[in-house]
């Protein structure tokens, strides 16, 4: 994955610290970063992903507050292609 995901729609799966999935959000992707720093010896691919929905409506906070904007790990989203049956691929 990389700078071609930039522009597509992708459902986001997030998860607790324990590793349980607890929902999902959606929205655009409007830029990439490639192997950062998440943790001592940890470093993943990153996405920015804005217009941010929920399934419930609710508006999405990241962690500093700001709405409907946010950075996840690729490995945690799906592609939204209208045309194609969904089908989960992580």
């Amino acid at each position: 994955m990389s700078y071609s995901l930039i522009g597509k729609r992708v459902r986001v799966f997030l998860y607790n610290a324990g590793g349980q999935m607890i929902g999902t959000v959606e929205g655009r992707v409007a830029d990439f970063a490639a192997h950062v720093q998440v943790a001592a010896d940890t470093h993943k691919d990153l996405i920015f992903v804005v217009d941010i929905e929920t399934p419930d409506g609710d508006v999405y906070k990241n962690a500093v507050g700001t709405e409907g904007e946010s950075w996840f790990a690729v490995h945690d989203v799906e592609v939204i292609d209208e045309d194609q049956p969904r089908l989960f691929a992580n």
